[in-house]
């Protein structure tokens, strides 16, 4: 297993290449903005795309899914995550630079304690302190270095760009800014969390020739130290308690639905 993750780490420096999409015929294309350690439905998100665009050049919001996420400590969900440098507020996710102050032994010691009786905590914070430790400029390339470790942890095999390299920042904003992204890689469809299926019109996509879709996340409920269950918490929550091959099993679960 040390094997396993060790090669998940390295296949994270490999970019997507060009002949990587292959033209993506009837290519389903999904775009989220870089979230750190998201949980299992953006993960199922990725499996059910052919292709994944990481939305790096967009504003930074504070205090989201970006810089942080939320794991178990005795029975209650908390927040953990990496500190960023001051920056304007103005800055878009790929120009926000991780704190020169960022202490990750703090932050494995504290994931360490909290899951101190899971039964893959070992193996869990093995592979997630090698991760912090790859060369990363700013928390976009972090959270997409942990995108790709998880992906190649998980065997998912869906191509990772970003948004910044294959379609650069324009005046476009919305659903108008997702088309001209979907264009720019070749894509015939657009794949959203269902969640956020009201930001879009299916009509306005017709129009351009792309079909939307919407994915209703599969969340499965496991065991975490015999208390009541905690939704929705990191990736890491479910690689701490469930075999490598579950979680696997359980991204590929979801429901996808024309909208």
């Amino acid at each position: 297993m040390v094997d396993t993750l060790a090669t998940a780490n390295a296949r994270a420096t490999r970019q997507t290449q060009p002949e990587d999409l292959a033209l993506l015929r009837e290519g389903r294309v999904a775009l989220m903005q870089p979230y750190f350690l998201p949980y299992l439905g953006y993960f199922q998100l990725i499996a059910a795309s052919d292709c994944f665009v990481v939305y790096d050049n967009v504003q930074f919001i504070k205090n989201g899914w970006i810089e942080r996420n939320r794991y178990l400590l005795d029975g209650e969900a908390k927040w953990f995550g990496v500190p960023l440098a001051k920056g304007s507020h103005s800055q878009m996710i790929m120009e926000r630079q991780v704190s020169a102050h960022f202490d990750m032994a703090s932050l494995i010691n504290k994931l360490a304690f909290a899951y101190r009786k899971a039964p893959h905590v070992e193996r869990t914070l093995t592979w997630l302190e090698a991760l912090l430790k790859l060369p990363a400029q700013n928390i976009a390339e972090l959270n997409e270095l942990a995108l790709r470790s998880c992906c190649s942890l998980l065997k998912l095999n869906t191509p990772i760009i970003r948004a910044s390299e294959w379609a650069p920042s324009s005046h476009s904003r919305g659903q108008d800014r997702v088309i001209e992204v979907i264009k720019s890689v070749g894509g015939t469809s657009y794949l959203n969390p269902a969640a956020g299926g009201s930001l879009y019109e299916a009509d306005d996509f017709a129009q351009a020739g792309y079909a939307l879709e919407l994915l209703k996340p599969s969340l499965p409920v496991y065991a975490q130290h015999n208390k009541p269950f905690v939704p929705a918490l990191s990736i890491l929550d479910a690689l701490m308690f469930n075999e490598v091959e579950t979680v696997s099993a359980w991204v590929r679960q979801g429901e996808i639905l024309r909208a």
